[in-house]
């Protein structure tokens, strides 16, 4: 069968080789805007190189459009009625839903608002045409389209079974007749058990007997009252109590900034401050790009991973969310065989849920959760595998 997704690739392209993988699927054709271009590239690279027998399986097509759909999604924000938005559309936008994205057998739309997922999703409402919907993030705040989706989309795909209460909660509606559950975020088990598990990395710690903990991220912040992100990437409160129960921290970035709202780089910070204070206990290390797998032998040298920065929003909308949410960091641990930590308070659901698959705590003590390295459980299985689900349903159905 062919299973065409139009949205977001994201950064973790190789989430998508299982897809190619699964034997009841043909072909994948995956339709890119064009600012993921790089990404897109990518993938392609990371299949022909390391899985070239699925090469044959992949297509992708770019689409051109994204400032223009950009002003649409703005116009969007103003009226929620799609019929107020299609005098926007040129002719080949229309021409491209009507006759190019519905050549397939699982026409799959996602995965949420900021990738303009929910605007395309909505276009197919209107138009009559039947599709499946992965969502992972959300807000707790009303999105008409996201409401609109949730009602139109033949079949919902969402992480796990909080996100029906917390839609139910959120706008009075139940899905659960015609959700599934499997994270789009979901890292290759391809890749891992074909490429990472081959890797002969040692730990660090086999060599200088400390605890090492990484952190993953793509901003690190030192303003701790900045409003956008309120505290997730806020990172120096809890380095320091890593530093002082006596971990060895090293945090991977892309930039070091003041805010998200004021993003300049400055070499000298807090956190170039904190790393002088702590030498040889505290780094400040390049940014990990685990598109390619070999790059996971850098990662699998931690002992642990830290999930969540442990700051609590204040802001109703982000924290709900953050009860139900599973860090996208998690997949990328689970992959090297670093053992996920996190403070206790903020991601609800995996803590009553995950609690064999990661470590929780009040403060970071290093005996109790070096004690605890040895009961924490691997998790290959514990997610259903999303396209499994896709296809083995929709050949059921027919």
């Amino acid at each position: 069968m062919k299973v065409t997704k139009i949205g977001y690739i994201g950064a973790s392209v190789h989430r998508y080789i299982d897809v190619l993988a699964e034997e009841n699927v043909d072909e994948f054709k995956l339709i890119f805007f064009d600012n993921e271009v790089k990404n897109a590239k990518m993938l392609q690279f990371v299949v022909d190189k390391y899985f070239p027998e699925l090469s044959s399986k992949l297509s992708m097509s770019e689409i051109p459009w994204i400032k223009f759909l950009n002003y649409v999604s703005s116009e969007v924000a103003k009226t929620p009625s799609i019929n107020d938005i299609i005098k926007f559309l040129p002719t080949a936008f229309l021409h491209f839903i009507l006759n190019h994205a519905i050549e397939t057998d699982i026409l799959w739309i996602g995965d949420n608002d900021f990738d303009t997922s929910f605007l395309f999703a909505n276009l197919l409402n209107y138009f009559g045409i039947r599709y499946i919907f992965t969502l992972k993030e959300t807000r707790y705040k009303d999105y008409p389209f996201e409401l609109s989706v949730l009602k139109h989309a033949k079949r919902i795909y969402l992480p796990h079974e909080k996100y029906v209460d917390f839609f139910q909660e959120k706008y009075g509606i139940d899905v659960s007749s015609k959700t599934s559950f499997g994270d789009i975020d979901w890292r290759s088990k391809l890749v891992k058990d074909r490429i990472v598990s081959k890797l002969n990395v040692a730990k660090l710690s086999q060599t200088d007997g400390k605890a090492h903990v990484v952190i993953l991220s793509g901003r690190a912040i030192w303003k701790k009252s900045e409003v956008r992100s309120e505290g997730r990437y806020y990172y120096l409160g809890i380095i320091k109590r890593l530093l002082e129960a006596g971990f060895v921290v090293h945090l991977h970035t892309k930039a070091i900034i003041e805010s998200l709202d004021n993003p300049i780089v400055h070499k000298e910070n807090p956190y170039t401050e904190l790393q002088e204070k702590y030498k040889n206990k505290f780094f400040i290390e390049d940014p990990l790009d685990l598109n390619d797998p070999l790059n996971y032998s850098v990662l699998m040298r931690y002992d642990y991973g830290l999930v969540h920065s442990g700051e609590i929003p204040f802001d109703e909308t982000i924290r709900k969310f953050e009860e139900i949410n599973v860090p996208n960091r998690f997949f990328e641990y689970w992959v090297a065989n670093v053992i996920p930590i996190c403070p206790k308070g903020v991601l609800d659901w995996m803590e009553k849920s995950m609690k064999n698959h990661v470590i929780f705590f009040e403060e970071p003590d290093i005996y109790e959760i070096e004690r605890k390295k040895s009961i924490t459980k691997p998790f290959d299985n514990y997610f259903h595998n999303l396209i499994r689900s896709i296809t083995e349903e929709y050949l059921y159905q027919i």
